[in-house]
This record gives C-alpha cells, sequence and structure tokens, in this order.
C-alpha cells in the first residue's frame, strides 16, 4: 500500500503530471523536456527524481545523455498509464503541450545524437 501512496503523492503535483504527460507519448532526455516545458534544469531534475522514487519513471543513459520513460512493467502500472492516457488529454492545456511535443519532439538535436544522425562534437 506504501507504494500506491507513494504514486499518487507523485502525481499530485501539476509540474509532474505534465512531465507524465509528455514520457507517455515518448521517451526523451532532461534537455528536450527543458525545452517543452520551460522549466530550469535543476528543477526539472528533482522532479524526475521524485517520478523516479515513486516507481513512474526510468531512466537508461544512451551515450552522454540520460533519457527518461515511463515504467512498463506490472499490471497496476499497465492499468494507471491507460488511465492517465485517457484522462490526461481531457485536460486543454496539457493536450495541447503533448501535440506540442509530438511534433517538436522529432526535430529535437538530442534525438538525432542519439539516434546516430548527429555526431557530437
Amino acid at each position: 500500500m506504501e507504494q500506491l501512496a507513494r504514486t499518487f503523492k507523485a502525481l499530485a503535483d501539476s509540474t509532474r503530471l505534465r512531465i507524465v504527460n509528455l514520457l507517455l507519448r515518448k521517451p526523451a532526455c532532461v534537455c528536450e523536456l527543458q525545452r517543452m516545458l520551460g522549466l530550469p534544469q535543476p528543477l526539472l531534475s528533482r522532479h524526475l527524481a521524485y517520478l523516479r522514487s515513486a516507481e513512474l519513471v526510468a531512466d537508461v543513459r544512451q551515450g552522454k545523455r540520460v533519457r527518461y520513460g515511463l515504467r512498463a512493467e506490472g499490471p497496476a502500472v499497465q492499468e494507471l498509464r491507460l488511465f492517465l492516457d485517457k484522462v490526461l488529454p481531457q485536460q486543454k492545456e496539457l493536450r495541447r503541450e503533448a501535440d506540442a511535443w509530438s511534433a517538436a519532439h522529432e526535430a529535437s538535436e538530442c534525438r538525432r545524437e542519439n539516434d546516430g544522425h548527429h555526431k557530437a562534437a
């Protein structure tokens, strides 16, 4: 029951809901989330750490970058993802951010670098 309480506490913050809303669509590095959400990197990193400790977000190192995405394992997490995927787009602001995120994400410098289409200096 403690894990369930941590999960809902993590989602009880509007900034973390914005992050989850974007990560539902695609994994991303901090710099991509920072550009989209307009948050300072230290603040964003603290929110990501909170989501990670609540076991909602996982991180994977890819070269120099760390990419974050929503965890996929466990039936509770899968059900929660389905619920969030239905509910979050009903919020006008979150739907707009998700649409802009989908459009902007493909052009991201970090994404091209991690996909091997861009060579790091």
